[in-house]
């Protein structure tokens, strides 16, 4: 999920760091709080079995690969 900060585009971090390959949610709050996100920089992945991963913190983009990879062995 991308976004909720007022006047930023989370989507467009999705196309810079090519992870469009799979959905993403733009989102300004209520989507963040059913995961029981409390701020930014949050990331939350549901894997293809429902499963969810979450990281509180920045991310850089080998920290999201790493995401996205514990998230596909789920």
């Amino acid at each position: 999920m991308a976004g909720l900060a007022p006047n930023e585009d989370g989507l467009t971090a999705v196309e810079e760091w090519g992870i469009g390959s799979f959905p993403n949610i733009s989102d300004r709050g209520p989507i963040w709080s059913a995961f029981g996100v409390f701020g930014q920089p949050a990331a939350i992945v549901v894997t293809a079995e429902g499963s969810v991963l979450g990281h509180m913190g920045a991310l850089d983009k080998a920290g999201f690969q790493d995401l996205m990879d514990r998230a596909h062995s789920a």
